[in-house]
């Protein structure tokens, strides 16, 4: 037997997380050569400055989860070495056993790297946070030998008293009162959204399709944005919105969409990057196109639709209604369109030898329904684009995406030209 501790009860907002078992990967490419004494020895240190990552999931007596800390020594740092006799073993994410882990991939030229986190616990930007530490420890070990003193976080708070203590409270209204007009409107044709055929015991990985806009496309589509006074999120949202009611084919309905907004930015005063497991609100909009939506047109009332939201309190305050549903679709509504979009990604530390390239995230859910997200993000001057979906040819809706974003980044230089 060994000795635990409840560190807390899960707040709310984070309480649906435990139930579907959500975890996120975020795996960087790396080129070079990777020291894997190091990065265990780094990925030891960052255990130890943030505690909670080596604890785990318990359901209480009174029904409710809570972070459990115990005496037992994490696994640490998992290497699996591949050659083209190896295919990769499924990762196994258990919330009853640990909130965290890290596996790296070595093959020819380079590795993948994947830390994979229990939603619970903490969204991309807090995640990424992690990553950033970890890297930091890493290179100060490569280059120096020790990372030096340690500094030992508590446990992040939750949403809920990062809104409390701001004086947040629950609004009349949660954002969503957007769908109604088109609830039990139409006839509506099947989900193209399949079920599992039952809840499994683990968290399994969503299917994914990915597709990554060069340099040349991003930049243009950087200067697309600017040159139409627009965030690069606007407009990455129209196109998400475009593809989707194209490869729809049902011109008539509209589409509900629904994005995380990240409070750290809008929160005063502001919450550092893990001061907070999941510091989200949550946004949303009904998209009605045409034949003749532009993609300006529709990006710029994206925008404004989210600026009057904020104004007025209500993405703020939005999670106090409710727990932001990854699985199934309310009664009624057209199928939801989600987007998580984590913007430019900085670059981390690394030493001398060692290049982080890309990054691309993993979706693991335990539930019997099927799960539909989009992710996007910038890295190394390269904007990228995943579907997460148990949704058939996942491919196609990230084609659509990618073509549309390029023709806009192509059409907005070739003005310029002109």
């Amino acid at each position: 037997m060994f000795a635990s501790t409840v560190i807390r009860k899960l707040a709310r907002s984070e309480e649906m997380f435990a139930e579907t078992h959500n975890f996120v990967g975020l795996g960087a490419e790396l080129e070079g050569d990777v020291d894997i004494s190091a990065m265990a020895a780094a990925f030891d240190s960052l255990l130890e400055a943030q505690p909670l990552l080596g604890g785990h999931i318990e359901r209480g007596s009174d029904g409710r989860h809570q972070f459990v800390a115990d005496d037992l020594i994490h696994t640490g740092l998992e290497v699996v070495k591949l050659d083209a006799a190896f295919v990769e073993p499924p990762v196994r994410l258990d919330q009853s056993e640990s909130l965290a882990r890290l596996r790296l991939i070595a093959h020819d030229g380079g590795a993948q790297l994947t830390l994979y986190i229990h939603h619970s616990l903490a969204d991309g930007h807090h995640q990424f946070s992690l990553v950033e530490e970890l890297f930091t420890y890493y290179t100060a070990l490569v280059c120096t030998g020790h990372v030096g003193p340690v500094t030992v976080r508590s446990a992040p708070e939750p949403l809920e008293i990062a809104l409390a203590e701001r004086h947040i409270a629950k609004q009349r209204r949660s954002g969503l009162e957007r769908f109604m007009p088109a609830m039990f409107v139409y006839d509506l044709p099947p989900s193209r959204r399949a079920a599992t055929t039952s809840k499994p015991p683990l968290p399994l990985q969503v299917p994914v399709a990915r597709r990554r806009l060069s340099a040349a496309h991003t930049h243009a589509l950087i200067a697309f944005c600017r040159a139409n006074r627009l965030r690069a999120n606007a407009v990455l949202s129209a196109a998400i919105l475009l593809a989707e009611w194209q490869l729809r084919d049902t011109p008539n309905i509209p589409i509900p969409y629904i994005y995380p907004v990240d409070l750290r930015y809008i929160l005063s005063p502001p919450l550092s990057a893990t001061a907070c497991t999941n510091p989200l609100g949550v946004a949303t909009y009904l998209a009605e196109i045409n034949d003749d939506t532009d993609i300006v047109d529709l990006a710029r009332d994206i925008a404004e639709t989210f600026q009057r939201d904020v104004s007025e309190g209500v993405i703020q305050q939005s999670l106090l209604h409710f727990s932001p549903q990854y699985v199934g679709n309310a009664p009624g509504l057209p199928d939801v369109v989600m987007l998580t979009d984590t913007g430019p990604v900085p670059a981390v530390r690394t030493p001398p030898g060692l290049k982080l390239t890309a990054c691309q995230s993993t979706m693991f859910f335990a539930v019997d329904a099927g799960i539909d997200i989009y992710f996007s993000g910038i890295f190394a001057d390269q904007m990228w684009i995943e579907h997460h979906s148990h949704a058939p040819a996942l491919q196609k809706s990230v084609e659509a995406i990618h073509s549309l974003l390029c023709a806009t980044a192509e059409q907005h230089v070739a003005r310029g030209a002109g």
